[in-house]
C-alpha cells in the first residue's frame, strides 16, 4: 500500500500540466522540422534545386580539369577529353543532382509527392555550366602554353 503523500496536490498537477504543455511544444517543433527538407531547409525548392545542380557541375568542371591535367594526350589533340566533357561529365553532373535532391532534398515525413526535382533546369544548367568551364580551361591551357 502506497504512503499517503503529504504537499499541495493543486501545485503539483500544475506542475505536470506545465511539464506536459511543454512535451507537447517539443513534440510540434520536432513534427514541424520532420516535414522540412534535410538539404538547405530554409530554402525554397527551386533554390535548393539551382545550388544543387550547381555545386554539382562545379564538382564535375573540377573532374575535367583534373583530367585535363592528367591527361597524357597533348592540349591539341583532346578528342577523347573533349568528347568525356561534352557528354560524359554533364550527364554524370545532372544524375548527381538528381540523387542528392531524392535523397536529401525531401522530408523525413509527410511529402506523399515525390520532391519536385525541376529536371529541365538542372540537366540545362549542368550541360551549360560544366561545358562552359571545360572551354574556360582550354582556353586556359592555350594562354599558358
Amino acid at each position: 500500500m502506497p504512503a499517503p503523500r503529504t504537499g499541495d496536490l493543486a501545485a503539483e498537477l500544475a506542475a505536470v500540466g506545465q511539464l506536459a504543455d511543454e512535451a507537447d511544444r517539443y513534440g510540434q517543433q520536432a513534427e514541424a522540422l520532420a516535414h522540412r527538407p534535410v538539404l538547405l531547409p530554409t530554402w525554397s525548392p527551386l533554390g535548393r534545386a539551382v545550388a544543387v545542380y550547381a555545386a554539382c557541375a562545379l564538382a564535375g568542371s573540377l573532374l575535367m580539369l583534373a583530367t585535363l591535367v592528367g591527361s597524357p594526350i597533348p592540349v591539341s589533340g583532346l578528342d577523347l577529353v573533349a568528347a568525356a566533357a561534352c557528354a560524359g561529365v554533364p550527364l554524370l553532373s545532372f544524375l548527381a543532382g538528381q540523387l542528392v535532391l531524392a535523397r536529401w532534398g525531401r522530408p523525413v515525413l509527410g511529402g506523399d509527392a515525390p520532391p519536385s526535382r525541376y529536371v529541365p533546369l538542372g540537366f540545362v544548367l549542368c550541360a551549360l555550366l560544366s561545358s562552359g568551364l571545360f572551354c574556360l580551361y582550354l582556353v586556359a591551357f592555350r594562354l599558358l602554353s
